[in-house]
């Protein structure tokens, strides 16, 4: 967990092999859900074509990203929010079936960067997209969000030290009350 980083500068000469985006996706798609709903559809990107689709549709508004490293990524991860299955229980209870589905979501997300972490890859999750674009050029059809995109390579500086700034720690916990 201390060493993990979310990863800026990737080295564009080093391929992820498909057999290791393949690993990453088995530990997203073990991940636990809300009902096991499994609310996610992964769509792996690692083609030239693809990846320059994808890399147009991380840009929103006025040239406006959250990954303006993007053309040095060997390959993307889209996740797209499907229709959560849930129990009647839950829905009677909040009125909404996708309830839990963006921490499924971020769940499934968090084992990949693991599961890329533990084979020597490092990972970054973008959030801004076109939803619009990402439909065009991926075939996601219209009403299925996606919500993140996931950045799979190789860091260029792979031993680059690790500062994660955190809050102190009695502001993010406490026991028995607030």
């Amino acid at each position: 967990m201390r060493s993990r980083r979310s990863c800026r500068a990737f080295d564009p000469s080093k391929a992820v092999s498909r057999d290791d985006l393949l690993k990453i996706v088995e530990a997203g798609r073990l991940s636990p859900s809300g009902c096991n709903s499994q609310p996610w559809k992964f769509i792996v990107v690692d083609s030239p074509e693809a990846k320059a689709k994808l890399c147009d549709a991380i840009v929103v508004g006025n040239g406006m990203t959250g990954a303006p490293w993007r053309d040095q990524v060997s390959a993307f991860i889209i996740f797209v929010e499907q229709e959560a299955k849930v129990m009647p229980s839950v829905v009677a209870h909040y009125k909404n079936p996708q309830r839990f589905a963006p921490g499924d979501i971020g769940m499934a997300c968090m084992n990949m960067c693991h599961e890329a972490y533990s084979l020597g890859l490092d990972t970054c999750m973008i959030g801004m997209n076109d939803q619009s674009k990402m439909e065009e050029y991926f075939g996601i059809p219209q009403g299925h969000d996606v919500r993140l995109v996931l950045a799979v390579g190789y860091a260029a500086e792979p031993d680059a030290p690790v500062n994660k700034v955190r809050k102190p720690f009695d502001e993010v916990c406490s026991f028995n009350k607030w």
